[in-house]
């Protein structure tokens, strides 16, 4: 009998990957996007910050800012369709800081590149709107927006600036337009309070901070955010919101559990798609449990005590005539044990039955097996999923129907494919008309769109130079997406 339990894989440090960018590369290609976008830009952060984060490790933003709206030509878009990027985080509600991040697979581990656009915000808190933010020919801020990016936005977000951070943001301050200075400690104190503000421009005065100063600050900021004009946001923007506590993932951010659920006939490369994918996420940081979900001869529990009592071989149905290829099942039926045992034409009954055993037994996997694993926010790598008992043991029963309502689709249905020729080469036991049919119907499967976040298909013929990336970038972002994609 194969084991059904679940198979747990903690996470692995990072090894190279041989096609993934370094993040040289990405500096190199979200420069290019930006200046070819003609909008204004400006790295965050203290000077040479986008040269320290290409040499860096870890889970640490490059932070850009970007004057345009987002767009198919903005640089996230562009990073995204030259390397497998996961959005990780994306808020673009008016009221709140507007911002898509995004996680690259580089040889040194994932790397997070974060857009802002538009007004420079923290949460709810204008600092200084986009139309007034001034940026140098180094594609630095300069000025107050300097002064409001290097020390106002790391106290509002709980910690206090470096010391060469403070001395660069004290240098813009005193450099900045006297106007530009009397807007941003007005609506400061409008914003955040007199206390606060006054604080705030005392330190980019030149004044020592007060180790309280991030604790008050962020205090303001959670009352401003609960405001009647933005609170309908802040709580639309909660997951992004609260403190990810024991939630948080590798990248620092808040994630949830993920079934991938991998179809496709004998041959097409599940096993090896999933064994690639456990690795890729596990160098990724994320912890991996592997389940398999199909309907061979006792792979559910109590299937052999059943067919033992029943005194029957197999449940599949056996097509007879030219039916035969169109109507094959999912999985192989089992040979005949006996000579003794009645032809499955016989057993008519007995296999309308067994397509509800078989639906009550998916419910009852799905809640023992796979719902504890998603619920401790694993990825959980199912091997094939409900969607077999469309064609076995009784094509076109309605318990198949019923087990994929009551047993929540994966979050990312994926199907390894390659020629069918390919396909029977590895596994000739079926004819190669039987296996392209598969095939085929698993394609049509994918077509209907049932997972919760997105369908794809692997390329398993050893002709793509890395399969598995954007199934990768696939899964980091589901798991830190909403439960549902938009339809």
């Amino acid at each position: 009998m194969t084991d059904y339990r679940q198979a747990e894989t903690a996470p692995q440090p990072p090894r190279t990957t041989a096609a993934a960018p370094g993040r040289a590369a990405i500096v190199a290609a979200v420069t290019e996007a930006l200046e070819a976008s003609g909008q204004r830009w400006a790295w965050q952060g203290e000077t040479g910050e986008e040269q320290r984060w290409a040499a860096r490790t870890g889970p640490k933003d490059l932070d850009i800012w970007y004057a345009g709206e987002p767009s198919a030509d903005d640089p996230v878009a562009v990073l995204s369709r030259r390397f497998a990027c996961a959005r990780v985080a994306e808020a673009l509600d008016r009221r709140r800081l507007r911002h898509v991040s995004v996680a690259v697979e580089t040889p040194a581990g994932p790397a997070v590149v974060d857009v802002t656009y538009g007004d420079l915000r923290v949460g709810p808190v204008l600092l200084v709107p986009g139309t007034h933010a001034t940026v140098d020919g180094a594609h630095r801020f300069t000025g107050a927006a300097a002064m409001a990016d290097l020390l106002v936005r790391p106290v509002l977000r709980g910690r206090l600036p470096t010391r060469d951070r403070l001395d660069e943001a004290r240098a813009a301050w005193a450099d900045a337009d006297p106007g530009h200075r009397r807007a941003l400690a007005y609506g400061l104190t409008v914003q955040l309070g007199p206390a606060v503000a006054s604080e705030l421009i005392a330190v980019a005065k030149g004044a020592p901070p007060a180790a309280s100063l991030p604790r008050r600050a962020r205090l303001r900021l959670v009352a401003r955010s609960l405001g009647p004009g933005v609170v309908a946001a802040t709580w639309a923007q909660r997951r992004a919101v609260l403190p990810a506590a024991g939630a948080r993932g590798p990248l620092g951010l808040r994630t949830r559990g993920v079934v991938v659920a991998l179809v496709g006939t004998d041959g097409s490369g599940k096993s090896t798609v999933a064994d690639g994918l456990r690795e890729r996420l596990g160098r990724y940081g994320l912890p991996t449990s592997s389940v398999y979900f199909g309907m061979a001869r006792g792979n559910l529990p109590g299937v052999a005590l059943a067919r033992r009592v029943l005194g029957v071989g197999s449940t599949a149905p056996r097509p007879a005539g030219p039916a035969a290829s169109s109507a094959a099942p999912v999985e192989a039926a089992a040979p005949v044990e006996a000579a003794a045992e009645k032809p499955p034409a016989d057993h008519r009954a007995l296999r309308r039955m067994a397509a509800w055993f078989y639906a009550g037994e998916y419910l009852w996997r799905y809640l023992s097996v796979v719902g504890p694993a998603v619920a401790r926010r694993r990825v959980v790598i199912a091997d094939r999923w409900v969607y077999d008992l469309r064609e076995s043991p009784w094509p076109g029963s309605a318990a198949a129907r019923v087990a994929e309502w009551v047993v929540p689709a994966p979050d990312l249905l994926v199907l390894p494919d390659a020629p069918a020729e390919v396909i029977h080469r590895r596994k000739p036991e079926r004819t190669l008309a039987e296996q392209a049919g598969q095939q085929q119907r698993f394609r049509d499967l994918l077509a209907e769109r049932p997972a919760r976040h997105a369908e794809l298909v692997v390329d398993t013929s050893g002709a793509a130079p890395d399969p598995l990336a954007a199934l990768v970038a696939a899964v980091v972002q589901a798991a830190h997406g909403p439960r549902r994609r938009a339809r």
